[in-house]
């Protein structure tokens, strides 16, 4: 049976080739330096390198090293910086990546970068004649849905119906015939206008991306600005051996924390590293209980520096409070890198193009317009689970699943070796229907920024099954009496979970079968998550690669316009509706509050948190008994507020307060900072991990920086 590998930097190998590699192979597997099924790794030392390290000022040298140290075969043509790794152009795709793993893992270790194989343009065919070529090299049990090819990378996106079925000799075959390195995705059930938002920008963007990953490149592989030593992990003194500009700065390195927003209140979650190499923001969120703009977006004001000086920023997830003002960055100048996981770039920008139709339609102001969603599209780089990367000459980044909504993130941060950062964003530390519970083993964290949503003693969220039997009893009483639910999701990570739990307590008789009508973003963050099905969890995985589609079912009945919603609100009969936004906060939601709140025999179930100074807290709270709201001809009208409400926890994609305890126990950090919580929350949680865990704790102001190192 052939041994197969293909690694996230499209480097491969196949044991199929040729007598010379097998011979090659046997070697290494002598030397037990080869695992049949695993990465290839060259376990000799690696050659001594002319290059003492990797600057922009060593360009020449590195490629003139690297074309030394690989055969002629290989053909690589050109070697350059691009964004955060190394690209060498080939011209011979199929040894590129094959054979030269062997030589580029040596090299990887030598100069401690990672490179990327790309195509020389003269090699890759039209995207017609692709897409043709493609259809014939495919098994005839996967059909093609959509094929973009990416003139920036020379990489072709393949959304296919069966993504497991195409091996990596595949991937190798449809390099060798069409010139392009492919990336397989799953066919969603439905298109997605965000996805196809995306390929279009990029397609349209080709050359300005090309430029922007070489500048980047040479930005990322500057020259250290400071000299001199700093302390390592184990307080010993190092110190850098390169020579430098007399005059330049010889202290020692400092890490320092700028507290933008998010801390003391849920929303605008924004945080910015420094170091005196870099500048790294962590998100960039809004808070939708908030009108006023001090309150509502981060304090970037309050800066002393320009947007242009920031190295990168990293969004934790796709949630608004956390990346909503990131569009607004671009308007205002910062043309850098946006990093994040691989499903939140389409997440996220379904929800900004959402946010600027809403605001469009009902006449609020928004600090961004759809050109500047465009411009953060064209500067993101994706990165997958677990995968170190470079985002500054001393800050490598590490993004993990924190079991939030599909694609979030915890992220780590490594500075020059010395000091690691681990950001929490907004986590689960257990499993759920939809995701696998948060990473939580990481060898060394000095700083742990944890939040806090359900910090108080007692928020601890019942047993799964106990939640999912009190949601069932909560609807059906609803539905016996002839009344109508209504249950304001978000569209991205609550709506699938509850659609996933609501399929199966109706099929299992559960819940009383009823129409369930799904109106608003949530179909196509359904099916953006099936086009991202392997960063689920493993349960709904399984189901996926069975060719299950978890969010169709009998059951649902997606709505799409005006004239449908009036037929469900004038029908007598019982039924369930699902509808963004989840706070009531704008959207159809909104819409059906409208007409159901007045009568007492209906419900609002809220299945999420409830942001402050939002409309769906303030019904839930119990603070207003009418409220005013346009009607459909734009006149003010009062709504009464009469139908029952009721809180379901349990749903939520945060932890609770023992979850919050048990991740800081298994993290061991040397120090916790608490954020995203309401003050009480946040103040609880640091009390508890200093007296429980003995872990100096503290919760930061908003403008205040802290100095962590």
């Amino acid at each position: 049976m052939p041994w197969h590998f293909i690694d996230r930097d499209h480097v491969a190998y196949d044991n199929t080739r040729t007598e010379k590699e097998l011979e090659k192979r046997e070697e290494f597997e002598r030397r037990g330096e080869y695992r049949r099924g695993h990465e290839f790794r060259d376990r000799r030392p690696p050659a001594e390198s002319p290059v003492a390290k990797v600057t922009t000022e060593s360009e020449e040298e590195v490629a003139k090293t690297i074309l030394q140290s690989i055969p002629a075969d290989s053909q690589i043509i050109t070697v350059r910086f691009e964004g955060p790794n190394i690209a060498l152009y080939t011209k011979n795709p199929r040894f590129a990546l094959t054979e030269l793993t062997y030589y580029l893992s040596s090299l990887s270790k030598t100069l401690k970068k990672r490179f990327i194989i790309r195509t020389d343009p003269s090699v890759r065919l039209e995207e017609d004649a692709t897409r043709q070529a493609v259809a014939k090299l495919l098994p005839k049990d996967v059909s093609v849905s959509a094929v973009f090819c990416d003139d920036a990378t020379g990489e072709v996106v393949l959304e296919v119906s069966r993504p497991e079925a195409i091996d990596p000799a595949m991937i190798v075959e449809v390099a060798q015939t069409t010139g392009w390195i492919a990336h397989t995705r799953r066919s969603p059930h439905i298109p997605s206008t965000s996805i196809n938002t995306i390929h279009s920008t990029l397609k349209n963007s080709a050359k300005e991306r090309t430029d922007f990953l070489q500048k980047l490149g040479r930005r990322l592989f500057r020259g250290p600005l400071v000299v001199g030593g700093f302390e390592n992990a184990n307080g010993k003194q190092e110190s850098d051996s390169q020579p430098r500009p007399q005059g330049w700065s010889t202290s020692k390195e400092e890490v320092m924390l700028f507290c933008l927003g998010g801390v003391k209140q849920v929303g605008r979650s924004c945080f910015i590293v420094v170091t005196p190499e870099s500048k790294v923001m962590l998100d960039c969120g809004i808070n939708p209980g908030e009108m006023s703009g001090l309150d509502a977006y981060p304090r970037i004001d309050w800066l002393n520096f320009d947007l242009d000086e920031l190295d990168a920023v990293v969004i934790s997830h796709a949630h608004i409070d956390h990346q909503g003002f990131l569009p607004t960055l671009f308007k205002y100048g910062y043309r850098g890198p946006v990093y994040c996981t691989e499903p939140t770039l389409p997440l996220m920008t379904l929800l900004q193009m959402d946010s600027v139709k809403i605001a469009n339609a009902n006449g609020n102001y928004l600090p961004y317009e759809a050109r500047d969603i465009h411009e953060v599209i064209k500067r993101t780089i994706t990165l997958p689970y677990g995968k170190p990367t470079d985002i500054s000459p001393d800050i490598t980044v590490t993004l993990n699943n924190a079991g939030h909504i599909m694609g979030s993130a915890t992220v780590h941060l490594n500075i020059s070796g010395a000091h690691n950062i681990l950001y929490s964003g907004d986590y689960k530390y257990a499993r759920t229907q939809l995701l696998d519970s948060a990473v939580s083993t990481y060898p060394r964290v000095e700083t742990l920024i944890t939040e806090s949503t359900y910090g108080n003693s007692s928020d601890v969220m019942p047993d799964q099954q106990a939640v999912y039997r009190t949601f069932s009893e909560s609807i059906n009483r609803v539905l016996m009496e002839g009344g109508k639910v209504l249950i304001p999701v978000p569209a991205v990570g609550r709506a699938q979970e509850i659609m996933l739990v609501m399929a199966k307590e109706m099929s299992e008789g559960r819940l009383v079968e009823s129409p369930i009508y799904i109106e608003g973003m949530i179909s196509e963050a359904s099916a953006i998550h099936m086009s991202y099905a392997h960063y689920l969890g493993t349960d709904v995985r399984r189901s996926v690669s069975q060719g299950v589609n978890p969010f169709l079912s009998e059951y649902f009945t997606v709505i799409s316009g005006y004239g449908k919603r009036d037929e469900i609100l004038n029908d007598e009969h019982p039924a369930i509706v699902m509808a963004t936004s989840g706070m009531l906060e704008g959207g159809p939601s909104v819409e059906y509050f409208k007409e159901l709140a007045p009568n007492p025999k209906n419900k609002i179930v809220f299945v999420s948190y409830q942001i402050n100074g939002t409309l769906g807290r303030r019904v839930l709270d119990g603070n207003v008994s009418d409220v005013s709201m346009m009607d459909k001809s734009g006149k003010v009208k009062v709504v009464p507020i009469r139908c029952q409400t009721q809180k379901i926890d349990g749903f939520s994609g945060h932890s609770d307060f023992n979850q919050i305890m048990n991740f800081v126990a298994k993290v061991k950090p040397k120090r916790v900072l608490v954020n995203h919580g309401e003050r009480s929350k946040s103040e609880n949680v640091a009390s508890s991990v200093y007296s429980r865990l003995k872990i100096r704790s503290s919760v930061p102001d908003n403008r205040e920086v802290l100095r962590l190192r």
